[in-house]
């Protein structure tokens, strides 16, 4: 059985090259999908509650917000964001994007990106791994013009490294809806984040 719990909290998949904005949009056939899904589980969990799994939960909400959430006037500190709830796989490809071409684009467009967790839903843990469906609204502005998304959907997977959950892959829930490139343009791409083992996420 599935044990979720859900929290609310004050999430970018970064392409290399072709957009920093980290911001995707999420269809209403979508939301209506997964909210299926999470409502399913919820019904067939129990109501126990573990102090590892809100662990999950409070680190899930933090690096949903850390994920979406930069400015161009010091975008390192997104990147040490990013990087200090990350190990393993994802945390080399976004540390690579990041410094091959994210930075530049994110200062070369004046981008400002903040994210709002609504929602986190942390399944069962099992010894060493855990998995998070984060729900998180992002307002973004740069030289294009302001834009708000709601209801963006990411499934962050979860290892324990020295007693602490780190994020080992992010996979983007939003197959491959409108993304909003930081310069605010109108386009359709897929998602933002490097490549790892799962579809790509933030």
């Amino acid at each position: 059985m599935t044990d979720l719990q859900t929290s609310e909290a004050p999430l970018t998949e970064a392409p290399a090259r072709r957009s920093a904005a980290l911001v995707l949009a999420t269809s209403l056939a979508v939301v209506f999908a997964i909210a299926a899904v999470v409502l399913a589980v919820i019904s067939a969990g129990g109501g126990e509650r573990d102090d590892r799994l809100e662990d999950v939960r409070r680190t899930a909400g933090q690096f949903g917000e850390a994920l979406v959430t930069y400015d161009h006037e010091d975008p390192e500190a997104h990147r040490s964001a990013v990087l200090a709830l990350s190990t393993g796989a994802f945390r080399q490809e976004y540390e690579d994007a990041f410094d091959q071409g994210l930075s530049q684009i994110i200062t070369e467009v004046e981008a400002t990106s903040a994210g709002f967790v609504k929602d986190v839903y942390v399944s069962e843990l099992d010894a060493e791994q855990a998995q998070a469906i984060v729900v998180v609204d992002i307002e973004h502005s740069g030289s294009g013009g302001p834009q708000t998304l709601y209801d963006v959907y990411f499934r962050l997977t979860f290892v324990e490294v020295d007693s602490a959950w780190k994020v080992d892959q992010v996979t983007d829930l939003n197959f491959d809806a409108g993304v909003a490139p930081p310069d605010g343009s109108d386009t359709t791409t897929s998602t933002v984040v490097p490549p790892s083992t799962a579809p790509s996420v933030p």
